[in-house]
């Protein structure tokens, strides 16, 4: 089911170029990079393709194609794709343009593209997209470049928005385990994408850039079974009025009024983030185990982020974990006399690796801890980097491993790097905001909440 589009055994790119300044250029370019299967240029001119053998038409192909990516001019789209119809094309993605988004001519024109594909067995994603990725085949069938690898799988129905966000990602060091780029959902859409990655192993969370869904019903009954399996993230774009009429000219889609959508969310257990960096905090944050409660304990190096990390957890509805007597006593008998030992926990700017440790191995063994949010900034003692911290948190996990979820934050920029990337190596999301820590550990009590896996309220 969809395999066929993020692991195909053979891939024909319909207007692969030799000019630099064509899509179909970078198209091919990024797909001569998979390994999983052999990538063929069609072009009715050329007979070499960035020096690879073309062909005039996918059905002068000698080898299987299952997948085919249309970069041709519109007109010549209708006729590419019967042709891939008679070749036994599985997946056709049409990055080509100027289709529903232009109109009623336009949708009647999609339309017919669709009767043909299903006509021959095919399905299709697009038209008017950036193309998809799969970074654990090594898949990049787009004209952007890929993304790092990571467990999101991330859907956007606004190619260039989607596109952004993978940029976003890089500087971030975020990763994606799949990219897809919808465009005009003209036959695939957000419900049977989400259906195929629910039962995928490397997709740990799916995230939605949504402007409108044309059969909501469809949407719910899919998103309900979907989200008992894993998390789906939607971020809604047109809640306002004005954002409304904007996304109906951007995709041809109807945004439709948001109080509807946010019940539909809310009843088929779909997370609402309100803005980018939310979404990708959130959807980053199923690395780690489901909590069984609310309880956060907090532990850091210093005060202020503490502070802040706590009251955003509260304006989320978490509640600071009460820390048992037995906890505090062990946390006094090695913190200095001025460290705060009840939660949040702060052990001064002088904690070192060994501190981490012991005081996250403590937390997390309290009863009534269900989450441990970890934070360090960047440490102002000599000799002292923050990899020893992200060490010390690390060993702790391993050590007590009873299922409780670790998040992190560093705020320490390029001095963290290390530590952060010990960290996420180990599973362990690490984040550089409050807001965007809280916004993680929001996440895992709600998906806890939506699976019946919550005990704690």
């Amino acid at each position: 089911m969809l395999d066929y589009f993020f692991n195909p055994k053979g891939i024909a790119v319909i207007g692969a170029s030799n000019d630099p300044k064509k899509l179909g250029y970078e198209v091919f370019k990024n797909l001569k990079e998979y390994k999983g299967g052999k990538v063929y240029p069609v072009n009715v001119k050329e007979e070499e393709v960035q020096g690879v053998k073309a062909y005039k038409s996918v059905k002068d192909i000698p080898g299987e194609v299952d997948l085919a990516i249309i970069v041709v001019p519109k007109k010549f789209v209708k006729d590419t794709l019967i042709q891939c119809g008679e070749k036994g094309v599985k997946g056709v993605v049409i990055i080509t343009a100027g289709f529903g988004e232009t109109g009623e001519e336009g949708k009647k024109e999609e339309q017919e593209l669709v009767k043909i594909a299903h006509k021959y067995g095919m399905r299709i994603i697009g038209p008017n997209c950036v193309g998809i990725m799969n970074t654990h085949a090594n898949l990049n069938a787009t004209f952007i470049t890929v993304a790092k690898k990571g467990s999101v799988a991330f859907i956007s129905q606004s190619g260039a928005l989607g596109a952004g966000i993978v940029y976003k990602t890089i500087k971030e060091d975020i990763g994606f385990s799949k990219f897809i780029s919808v465009g005009n959902m003209a036959d695939l859409d957000f419900a049977e994408i989400m259906e195929y990655l629910a039962d995928t192993e490397e997709d740990k969370a799916i995230a939605l850039y949504i402007e409108g869904i044309r059969d909501g019903r469809k949407f719910m009954e899919i998103a309900k079974r979907v989200t008992k399996k894993k998390p789906v993230i939607a971020l809604k774009a047109g809640k306002s009025e004005s954002g409304a009429r904007a996304a109906s000219s951007h995709t041809g889609s109807l945004a439709g009024s948001w109080k509807i959508y946010e019940a539909a969310f809310k009843q088929s257990g779909v997370l609402v983030a309100n803005t980018i960096d939310e979404m990708l905090s959130m959807a980053r944050a199923f690395t780690q185990p489901l909590p069984r409660g609310n309880r956060v304990a907090i532990m850091t190096n210093a005060g202020g982020p503490g502070v802040l990390t706590a009251d955003e957890i509260d304006k989320r509805g978490l509640k600071l974990a009460n820390l048992e007597e037995k906890t505090i006593e062990e946390l006094r008998s090695f913190l200095p006399p001025m460290a705060a030992v009840k939660n949040p926990v702060d052990m001064i700017a002088s904690a070192r690796g060994e501190d981490y440790y012991r005081t996250a191995k403590l937390l997390l063994q309290d009863p009534n801890v269900d989450l441990l949010i970890a934070i360090c900034v960047v440490p102002t003692f000599a000799g002292m980097t923050p990899t020893e911290h992200a060490e010390g948190i690390i060993r702790a996990m391993k050590e007590v491993n009873n299922g409780k979820p670790i998040l992190a934050m560093f705020m320490a920029g390029y001095v963290s790097e290390r530590a952060k990337e010990l960290l996420e190596k180990n599973g362990i999301p690490t984040y550089e905001r409050p807001e965007d820590v809280a916004s993680a550990a929001y996440a895992l009590v709600q998906q806890a909440r939506n699976v019946g896996k919550l005990e704690v309220e």
